[in-house]
């Protein structure tokens, strides 16, 4: 029997995440989504709809995913993607999903609800807190800290041992020392 996924959202994010669950051979029962649609796949969140469905919040907006994490009544599921490389040593916190090509070095803390987008590295070490995005082709450098609710913008480099401070954007390629 396929496990049962809900995903909070509907964008482009939640086609993402979609296709990696059923990647995962799981069942993506509904999509939740606050704002009103003609999609029959899609209505608005309801605590008693698949109660028993892992939940994963696809929503790329740090706060938002936030904000939801803290009200909903679902489990949360946590997903890899099979072409991602995460190293064993490593336990992704509830929510959190890595997606496709992204690397996940030894010894990195993964929070809960984290985006490793495509791509992304997260080199030795590191430090990634709860509801941070590292966008595609980001690179976070071994010993770097990633506070919670950071953005680090698609082919940005956080080097090694850098700190970025809680809820930054850190814009698309630029470099963090």
């Amino acid at each position: 029997m396929k496990k049962e996924v809900v995903i909070y959202g509907a964008g482009g994010h939640a086609r993402v995440v979609s296709a990696l669950v059923r990647d995962h051979n799981h069942e993506v029962r509904c999509f939740f989504d606050d704002q009103e649609t003609t999609a029959t796949d899609v209505m608005p969140y309801r605590e008693d709809a698949f109660p028993d469905a892992a939940m994963i919040i696809a929503i790329g907006n740090n706060t938002v995913r936030q904000r939801l994490a803290d009200t909903v009544a679902h489990p949360f599921g946590t997903f890899v993607h099979a072409d991602a490389s995460v190293d064993v040593s490593v336990t992704p916190g509830a929510g959190t999903v890595v997606l496709a090509r992204a690397v996940v070095q030894a010894n990195v803390q993964l929070g809960a609800h984290v985006i490793i987008n495509a791509g992304a590295v997260v080199d030795h070490d590191a430090i990634i807190e709860d509801y941070a995005h590292i966008a595609p082709n980001a690179y976070i450098g071994g010993g770097a800290h990633i506070e919670k609710g950071v953005v680090i913008g698609a082919g940005a480099v956080v080097t090694r041992f850098a700190r970025v401070k809680a809820n930054t954007v850190v814009p698309p390629l630029t470099l963090v020392v």
